[in-house]
């Protein structure tokens, strides 16, 4: 899923007007401080109560469902997360800590009704529902997947209503349903039952009841046996014992029941279809529900007789809650009870007060009453009296009232004057947002089309200190007789229609086509007799004529192709008798598909415009599928399939167009041809969208067109990095945008009636402008979008210092009042923040600089406390782009820098003949009519300068946010979230998430990091010495005890990650055969995340427990410290990682996120994890992932991120390299034993039959002389202890000819800084003096090895003479010096032994001795020169020279 992968920053720009909050559904949490309602439109609201009173304001506004939520439920007892479902089957977990979407999944039936519920033995909830379908499904409660069925095996039904119970005396679980005909069933769930290769659980009990068309089925919370069962025309009250009829009362004429409650076991409350509820007061008879001595429900044997005939046991009624409103209402209100725990009442009710109804209406009107609980007396008089009590709210809370409670009018797109009078002609009915453009297409309710430039109007209304000459300009197109209801940019599709062409549609029944570049009105067409819904533009791969066509759906059931080139209607769909629910295309068949809303699917031929068939039910489904299949995969643009069948298939219905094309496929087959691009790695590059979008958004039609703007970082980042590597120099009084695709119109002039003054140009003055520049002069679009991105998420406000180097440094904006942020969730569900009291706050200028300050820094407060997702995002967003900025040579959003900037990026590319003085004084502007020199000098002071602001504004926000906001008005980032950041795609925002990661276990200290342990740890894998583990041990986590689960016996599985899925996504581990398989999936994902993050806290601080502080003497104890290097913790990761790492399983994907991360923290925590590492298989793990690389180079585009193979093999190398520097003698000693082992393998490769040219260890010799010299370069004496490894794998990775005709230096400089390296082409022998002082001598022909003693310290430097027939050794720590005579038979066929012939005494060289050479490096103490074949001079490191002869 791409957008999930991708970092996106909502806001949300909320108008004037109240989005319309039909209310479906109602739910109240247990604490009383908040309530979430369902509407028919598929939004959420959460609603906040203020303290001590029912008084509620609405704060957040989560979006996704696509029709009416009917069904709402707790997920827990600390109601932090709750679930909800609507009539599309769409079902979701929102997390209100967080802000977010956990979980959202789609199922085929549609819910009604929802209960969640713990069963006996497990610890996790399910979640019982019913609805249109038969029976009872179960759910896991935390993947939503299918978990059960409760059937019926006689007259199974639609469940109506259910009651999930735990007796307290019976060990099991009770489900009581009422089914639509009246049948009660009854299912017990023991505690053995798991629902593991168990499907369903059949019903225990059944019995009909004389109720018809019940809608509610409830039990009394005091007495469960109670059961309360309301139809349309009747409430009754039945024993759950044995379905005995205890009670029936009628609903009043004219009234029809909806539903019921218990209030008590003495009161129940009836809600009717017209908006009240009556209060009821059951019969008081011997062996009732209110006869607490009688121990049960209808025990008394006089109750239980039959009433006389014709008769019935009504209850009392003694109560009406009304509301004072008349008014008819959309839907039918809903209604929910909280049972306060609060003992006392309410000073305006003389009753004592323990419960609150609360009721939902269409309006979004939130009611709460108080129900009084009335004495015997008060009774008595009520039946007296004929009138019936009615009760008004306590408390009634309008969306609308606390929209219009605002004091300043909020932001929209476009801006209104106040003395309109007609304030409806300025409604946004329609919107379109170009991105390459810049431009804003607003569709007005009088027929007018607005055109503005988005990304100015959106810094003037949102920012301080703009000039007037910045306001942005408005424009209109006028022509439609009525409002406009669709709106179409078709360039902004594709790029074969024209760029300066507008289509929109109204009311009026009419399309038409608008010449943007003058402002005029090209055709209108006028074709359908119907509202114009929707505009659409064909997909490639259909036939010429229909590509330069639109579509036009209509209200009145029709689909026209348009053709804008020769401007007539080339097809007329207009049979289909239902509305038009989507139109799909199908280009290799020259077909266009309509579905309408009763599901048939008419299938139009477009070329002849005939209708080719008509599919309903099963066919319609498939069809329709198969579309959306191909779509996914691509294949719009080609024929897919065998090009034979798709031939015949075109000839079949006379389709010449489809018939051609089927043939040219054909063809290309044959060819071998296949037209895509080869070994795309299943990743696309060119995924990247705009980076900012603007979309509209309302939740009823009728409503007014609310926008949210999505910034997408990866984008912005890529664009930003693309733009400044193909910076020009900028042209003598180029004044043009840098982002404008088509030639800026000559606008005429026109006013928007209302607007703002300064807004609108008059007619002389739009006469004189032939361009509107949509970006800044100097600063490109990307760079303004980027400009509001980091204005708007900067904390303003802490420290007046850093704001005052943001604004003239950077050129950063500063904001004037709060904005609306929205968050981005899981499947594209969102959480969209609604106006609060921050919002009702804003800065007028002039205004006192410590005025703006408070407000600045109250905005900055409630921004960080939202929510740890919204902090997390923000921050990413933010640090990734000031590092990208900082990157990108150190650019600001100041425009004269800009030009300056780049001015001087490109004079420092060009050629000094090409520098003409033209250009000098652009680059000198500005700096005070300083020389050429003195320029270049103080632009590269001013460039420092800004490098250095973008690192404190980085380090402000990484590191200091939470000291200068306080623990109270800070949420810190989200762990998890973070850890799927941690190998993002996008270096930037890896970089970024890196950084916030280690800051936040940082921040949080040994105890906190000890507690995040505890918290993950039963979900890590364990491992045995064999590697293996055992299902058995993958267990769910304990509640009570922290302890990782026994090693003894454990197995992992498969690990079905997918590629730029988050982290948790990756599965891994093995199924146990005593969970549900869905709870296995769930704890896999488990697993994943604690392997990385115990993986990060053991290469971050692993070594922290080496050097505890000591505090009074006192060390400090294991327990306040994170993770140590003998914690059984660190045995269990290491193992963990090796496994991912070194598993050539092929259900492992090579090149996963889970895979990266385990590869890269293995090389960051390599000393923590080397003790229960074998080192061997993880080093040569690691090679292969290099090498399995194709060899494209792994420098790609800037801003373009690596696919996951090149991601695999750089990571890698980076891992490599910091073992190799971390610890040099594991790595020589290690691949040395490898390539021991490859050689004794070689000697009887021929007689085994083994192929070893494919070993890892041959494959890998590029690399690991890469690795090698980067080692010589960064720890030359490390290698020198081991220069005898270290020269068996050079000779190893070198090629053997071409050593003898290159030499050994000059194929491998890196070695010719070793003096006890020595190399003769004459005998053709390497001659290496070990550090235990023996002599190891290399012959090429056959690399044989020999070694000799000779030294009894390290030898220091080795050298052959001239003529190869001695070689001379000197240890310095000896004073030694030994002579070697080398033979060589005739020509140079033979040799003979290698023999010492002679020592000489020399001068010891010791530290010790020469004080000055103490920071000396001891590999370069001595070399030896030979003057001729008999002399060889020894030269000291302090700089004295002894001659020697043999």
């Amino acid at each position: 899923m791409q957008s999930s992968s991708t970092l996106v920053v909502p806001i949300v720009l909320w108008g004037n007007k109240c989005p319309t909050h039909c209310i479906s559904s109602i739910l109240l949490s247990p604490n009383q401080n908040s309530a979430v309602t369902g509407s028919y439109d598929g939004q959420i609201c959460l609603w906040h109560f203020r303290d001590g009173v029912f008084k509620a304001t609405p704060t957040m506004l989560f979006v996704g469902h696509t029709k009416a939520v009917k069904c709402l439920a707790w997920m827990d007892r600390d109601a932090t997360s709750f679930f909800s479902s609507s009539e599309a089957g769409e079902m979701c977990i929102w997390d209100l800590d967080d802000s977010s979407c956990k979980e959202a999944t789609t199922s085929p039936y549609v819910h009604t009704s929802v209960q969640v519920h713990q069963l006996a033995g497990r610890r996790s909830s399910h979640l019982f529902c019913n609805g249109c379908y038969a029976d009872v499904l179960v759910y896991e409660g935390f993947s939503l997947q299918l978990s059960f069925r409760l059937i019926s095996k006689i007259s199974s039904d639609w469940i109506t209503s259910m009651i999930v119970m735990k007796p307290a005396a019976a060990p099991d679980d009770v489900v009581v349903g009422l089914t639509i005909s009246g049948a009660m069933k009854v299912w017990t769930i023991s505690q053995d039952f798991n629902g593991h290769g168990k499907e369903f659980l059949f019903e225990n009990e059944s019995k009909q009841l004389l109720v018809r068309s019940a809608w509610t089925l409830k039990s009394c919370p005091t007495l469960p046996r109670a059961m309360l069962i309301v139809s349309r025309k009747e409430w009754h009250i039945y024993d759950a014992g044995d379905f005995s009829q205890l009670c029936t009362t009628s609903a009043p004429e004219g009234v029809n029941w909806t539903s019921g409650d218990f209030l008590n076991t003495e009161q129940a409350v009836i809600y009717a279809s017209n908006g009240s509820a009556y209060l009821y007061r059951l019969p008081s008879k011997p062996g009732f529900i209110n006869a607490p001595s009688t121990g049960s429900v209808g025990n008394s044997h006089q109750y239980r007789q039959s009433p006389p005939k014709g008769t019935q046991n009504p209850a009392f009624l003694f109560g009406v809650l009304r509301v004072s409103s008349t008014a008819p209402l959309a839907c039918e209100p809903t209604w929910t009870i909280l049972r306060s725990k609060v003992e006392g009442g309410i000073s305006s009710y003389p009753f004592h007060v323990r419960n609150y109804v609360f009721r939902g209406d269409a309006r979004g009107r939130l009611s709460t009453w108080a129900v009084p609980e009335p004495s015997a007396s008060d009774l008595g008089l009520l039946a007296s009296k004929q009138e019936m009590p009615e009760y008004m709210p306590m408390e009634t809370t309008v969306m609308d009232a606390e929209w219009d409670r605002l004091t300043r009018r909020l932001p929209g797109v476009i801006e209104r004057a106040e003395t309109v009078e007609d304030e409806s002609a300025f409604k946004i009915t329609a919107s379109l947002f170009a991105p390459a453009q810049g431009r804003m297409f607003l569709g007005m309710e009088d027929g007018a089309i607005v055109m503005l430039p988005a990304l100015q109007k959106l810094t003037s209304q949102f920012f301080i200190g703009k000039k007037a000459s910045d306001a942005p300009v408005y424009r209109s197109l006028r022509g439609h007789e009525g409002k406009i209801t669709a709106l179409l940019y078709p360039h902004q599709d594709s790029a074969r229609y024209d760029p300066g062409m507008l289509v929109s549609g109204g009311v009026d029944f009419t399309v038409r086509v608008w010449d943007l570049y003058q402002c005029q009105l090209q055709h209108t067409f006028v074709c359908q007799a119907g509202e114009i819904l929707q505009l659409v533009t064909p997909p490639n791969g259909c036939n010429t004529r229909i590509l330069s066509s639109i579509c036009s759906i209509a209200s009145d059931h029709s689909v026209a192709l348009l053709s804008l080139k020769e401007r007539k209607a080339v097809l007329m769909a207009s049979r289909h008798v239902f509305p038009i629910q989507c139109v799909k295309w199908r280009p290799v068949d020259d077909f266009l598909l309509v579905q309408c809303t009763d599901g048939m699917v008419y299938v139009w031929q477009m070329e002849t415009g005939h209708l080719d068939r008509v599919l309903q039910g099963g066919a319609a489904e498939e069809v329709m599928k198969a579309v959306d299949e191909d779509e996914s995969r691509g294949v719009a643009e080609e024929i897919g399939g065998n090009a034979t069948l798709q031939l015949l298939r075109a000839i079949k219905h006379r389709n010449m167009d489809a018939a051609k094309q089927a043939a040219k496929q054909g063809l290309k087959n044959l060819g071998g041809g296949s037209g895509g691009p080869a070994g795309t790695d299943g990743w696309n590059k060119a995924g990247f969208g705009h980076p900012l979008t603007i979309q509209p958004m309302r939740s009823n039609p009728l409503d007014q067109e609310n926008h949210l703007l999505l910034f997408d970082v990866e984008a912005l980042i890529y664009q930003l990095l693309m733009e400044e590597n193909r910076t020009e120099l900028p042209e003598a009084g180029r004044t043009t945008p840098l982002r404008t695709d088509v030639k800026l119109p000559d606008w005429k002039s026109s006013v928007i009636p209302g607007a703002a003054s300064n807004s609108a140009l008059t007619a002389d003055s739009a006469k004189t402008q032939k361009h509107i520049a949509f970006a800044t002069e100097g600063v490109s679009m990307a760079m303004e979008v980027a400009q509001l991105l980091m204005s708007v998420l900067y904390a303003w406000g802490l420290d007046p210092e850093m704001d005052k180097i943001c604004v003239e440094k950077l050129g950063m904006l500063q904001p004037k009042q709060a904005v609306n942020y929205g968050l981005m969730s899981k499947s594209g569900y969102m959480t969209l923040l609604l106006p609060s009291s921050i919002h009702r706050r804003s800065i007028e200028l002039p205004a006192p600089q410590e005025r703006i300050r408070e407000m600045v820094a109250a905005i900055t407060r409630t921004h960080y406390s939202l929510s740890p997702t919204l902090t997390t995002v923000h921050l990413m967003a933010l640090i990734s782009m000031a590092n990208t900025l900082m990157n990108i040579q150190n650019a600001t959003f100041l425009s004269d820098y800009e030009k300056r900037r780049k001015l001087h990026k490109r004079l420092v590319r060009m050629d000094s003949k090409a520098v003409t003085s033209a250009g000098l004084p652009e680059l000198t502007q500005g700096l005070g009519g300083y020389t050429q020199s003195e320029a270049a000098q103080t632009f590269v002071e001013h460039q420092a300068q800004i490098k250095q602001a973008w690192s404190q504004l980085t380090a402000m926000h990484c590191v200091l946010l939470s000291e200068r906001l306080a623990q109270e008005n800070f949420r810190p980032p989200d762990i998890e979230l973070l850890l799927r950041r941690w190998q993002d795609r996008s270096m930037e925002i890896r970089t970024a998430s890196q950084a916030l990661m280690l800051s936040e276990l940082r921040r949080m200290g040994g105890p906190g990091r000890r507690k995040l342990i505890e918290r993950w740890a039963p979900y890590l894998p364990t491992f045995g010495e064999n590697e293996k583990t055992a299902a058995s041990d993958v267990r769910p986590p304990s509640a009570t005890t922290a302890a990782p689960v026994d090693p003894a016996n454990s197995e992992i599985g498969s690990n079905d990650d997918s590629e730029f899925e988050d982290l948790q996504n990756e599965l891994y581990g093995a199924v146990n055969p005593n969970l549900p398989s869905v709870y296995s999936v769930e704890y896999r994902k488990k697993q994943s995340t604690a392997i990385i993050l115990l993986g990060i806290i053991g290469a971050e601080f692993g070594n922290d427990a080496q050097s505890r502080p000591v505090a009074n003497g006192k060390s400090v104890g294991v327990g306040e410290e994170a993770i140590s290097v003998t914690d059984p913790m660190v045995r269990f990761v290491a193992k963990a990682l090796s496994y991912i790492v070194v598993n050539t399983d092929e259900r492992l994907q090579p090149f996963s996120s889970l895979r990266r991360s385990a590869v890269d923290l293995i090389g960051r925590g390599f000393t923590v994890w080397e003790p229960f590492l074998d080192v061997g298989q993880v080093l040569l793990a690691l090679l292969k992932m290099t090498v399995d690389v194709e060899k494209p180079a792994l420098t790609t585009s800037a801003g373009v991120p690596l696919s996951p193979s090149l991601d695999m093999a750089r990571t890698t190398k980076q891992a490599l390299e910091m073992i190799v520097s971390v610890r040099p003698p594991v790595f020589l000693t290690v691949i040395n034993m490898e390539i021991t082992r490859h050689n004794s393998l070689a000697i009887s490769a021929n007689t085994l039959n083994i192929n070893l040219n494919n070993a890892i260890i041959v494959r890998a010799k590029d690399e690991l002389l890469r690795i090698l010299d980067l080692l010589i370069n960064k720890h030359a004496q490390s290698v020198a202890d081991l220069i005898v490894e270290t020269v068996d794998i050079v000779c190893h990775c070198l090629d053997t000819g071409r050593i003898k005709s290159h030499g050994l230096f000059e194929l491998f400089p890196s070695l010719n800084r070793f003096p006890m390296i020595a190399y003769c082409k004459q005998n053709r022998r390497i001659a290496v003096g070990s550090k235990k002082g023996g002599i190891f001598i290399y012959e090429l022909r056959g690399m044989k090895v020999q070694s000799y003693g000779g030294h009894a310290q390290a030898v220091s430097a080795c050298e052959f003479s001239p003529d190869g027939k001695h070689l001379a050794t000197f240890s310095a720590r000896e004073g030694k010096v030994l002579f070697w005579a080398i033979g060589a038979t005739m020509f140079g066929l033979g040799s003979t032994q290698p023999r010492c012939v002679k020592t000489s005494k020399a001068s010891v060289v010791a530290v010790q001795n020469w004080p000055d050479l103490r920071d000396a490096v001891e590999y370069k103490m001595a070399k030896l020169r030979w003057m001729n074949n008999k002399d060889v001079m020894c030269l000291l490191m302090n700089g004295k020279e002894e001659r020697f002869s043999v």
